[in-house]
């Protein structure tokens, strides 16, 4: 069995072996993928999900990728692309409240982006605090303590679809009062 570890990147999109030469491109450089798209992402899964998907898009398509030498660009612009692509799934869906200040840090944010990021929380939260008692006390149960509506149904003693109703009504409300506001969403990542 050959030594793939010392194959060019390049040679192991071609090996005949097609799951020795996916493994070692995994392992050359999903770490790296993964630590630049974790403070992007806010959330593990949807980490784990956007490398998941660099990696699928990569070996489907390896035989018309044109490389020089390292995948390693190749694959940290597709990382880019494949996180905007999901944020914007996202935004589509719900109005995500954003990852904490601390992962911004770490997402080598330019300080105009860290405060474009703090006006964008201050808004959310503003909007947030206008909603109804009860809608806030579900939306915040929902989108900040991360609670299944199972859960938030039992803690506040109403049933699955009330908590349903209202987050869709909460979300509708603050996806409409913060419509011009999506591109903003999008430009701090």
């Amino acid at each position: 069995m050959p030594d793939y570890l010392s194959y060019t990147d390049k040679d192991l999109l071609t090996v005949d072996n097609d799951h020795a030469g996916f493994q070692v491109l995994y392992d050359r450089y999903w770490k790296a993928l993964y630590e630049k798209a974790r403070g992007r992402c806010g959330n593990k899964a949807d980490t784990e999900d956007v490398v998941q998907e660099v990696f699928i898009s990569l070996w489907r398509n390896r035989k018309k990728v044109q490389l020089n030498s390292s995948l390693e660009p190749y694959l940290f612009t597709a990382l880019k692309y494949s996180i905007i692509k999901k944020l914007h799934r996202q935004s589509k869906q719900t109005i995500p409240f954003p990852p904490g200040l601390e992962s911004l840090m770490s997402a080598e944010l330019t300080s105009y982006e860290l405060l474009q990021y703090k006006e964008l929380q201050d808004l959310i939260s503003q909007q947030v605090s206008q909603l109804p008692e009860r809608m806030r006390q579900i939306y915040q149960l929902s989108r900040v303590d991360y609670l299944s509506t199972m859960e938030i149904a039992d803690t506040l003693g109403i049933s699955e679809q009330t908590v349903k109703n209202t987050l869709t009504t909460a979300i509708a409300r603050l996806r409409k009062d913060l419509s011009g506001y999506n591109a903003l969403l999008l430009f701090l990542f």
